[in-house]
């Protein structure tokens, strides 16, 4: 039986959370088992004030909860209802399990509909076989895979590199020339709404800059680092305290945003990550960074500097819309496309 959830689940649901295998948090040393099922409980007030929250019952047991968020923003600029699910979780990957997860699935594909919601997004850990199989099987298709890495300066050493470029942190006479590192570092960039055939690329090329100038007036970075070369600002970083995480759990993370650089200044990303690290190594208890698995030259910063791998996460798109055009028809599998190597931000 699918339900919507009820506060009065909360014990229940708290067993899932605790017994949940494929949590985002299973390898930040600093978070116990219990403050990640926390982490999960703590999502769901606004999951539930601003969009759906279902739990699968069976026997009287929740066997799966999952919710169902709309996404202004993007709707914003794809000119569509869009929708997100921030939070998909079950026990394992029993066949009653699969059971529970495909009937989930499939209410969250009727609500979507029922309001209206033509685009639909999810991730899913590498490790979730059961969900990824699932969201397959009712027709979910593959447009990336981001891969995390974090710090811990209590327990890591930072590594050092030697760079031609200044960093320091951003100015607001700075703002113009970070719009155009956007502009550049983005051009032809294939991010996951790039990869989604049914999506206009150039409304894809228009939220990156959006993105940007969100970052720039504060809404999505508290912290923005520029790099320069002989004065001129050739890329940027822009990153935030994760508040969630600090309610549920306490731990001050620091992560998400966006970053990239000119051409000019390929090579800046490591300084400016680095500088970021030493920024913030007396403020935060551990740092998080993303970035597609394909942008190899991110992931081998990241290793430079000493980062541990934490986790990798499938995106998946489902298109409940008219039929597409002939011929645009995405392939179960697709991702895993081409990107240039100065951008390094992720939706």
């Amino acid at each position: 039986m699918i339900r919507e959830y009820s506060p009065a689940d909360e014990g229940a649901v708290m067993e899932l959370f605790a017994a949940y295998p494929y949590g985002d948090l299973r390898r930040y040393r600093l978070v116990n088992r219990e403050k990640q099922a926390a982490y999960l409980l703590h999502k769901l007030p606004g999951c539930a004030r601003d969009g759906r929250v279902l739990v699968a019952e069976e026997g009287g047991r929740i066997r799966a909860i999952a919710a169902l968020r709309p996404l202004p923003w993007d709707s914003g600029i794809f000119g569509i209802a869009m929708g997100h699910i921030p939070l998909f979780v079950h026990p394992g990957a029993g066949r009653g399990d699969r059971s529970s997860i495909g009937a989930l699935i499939e209410a969250i594909l009727a609500a979507c509909r029922a309001d209206g919601i033509v685009h639909l997004n999810v991730r899913a850990d590498a490790d979730d076989l059961a969900l990824v199989h699932c969201l397959e099987g009712a027709g979910f298709y593959l447009v990336d895979t981001i891969v995390t890495y974090i710090f811990i300066p209590r327990r890591q050493e930072l590594g050092h590199g030697k760079y031609l470029f200044k960093t320091r942190l951003y100015a607001p006479e700075d703002h113009d020339a970070v719009l155009a590192v956007a502009d550049e570092a983005y051009k032809g960039f294939i991010g996951r709404y790039h990869a989604d055939p049914r999506l206009p690329r150039e409304a894809a090329d228009r939220l990156y800059r959006a993105w940007a100038e969100r970052l720039l007036d504060g809404g999505v970075a508290e912290t923005i680092i520029v790099a320069e070369r002989k004065g001129k600002v050739v890329g940027f970083l822009g990153y935030r305290l994760k508040q969630d995480l600090l309610e549920a759990t306490g731990v001050r993370c620091v992560g998400g945003g966006l970053g990239g650089c000119t051409q000019e200044g390929f090579g800046a990303y490591a300084a400016i990550i680095e500088e970021a690290m030493r920024e913030g190594m007396h403020r935060y208890d551990m740092q998080d960074f993303e970035t597609q698995i394909n942008n190899v030259n991110i992931v081998r910063i990241y290793q430079k500097l000493n980062f541990e791998y934490a986790r990798a996460k499938y995106t998946f798109h489902a298109w409940l819309g008219q039929a597409p055009p002939p011929g645009t028809e995405p392939s179960p599998r697709a991702g895993g496309v081409a990107r240039p190597d100065n951008a390094a931000g992720r939706t």
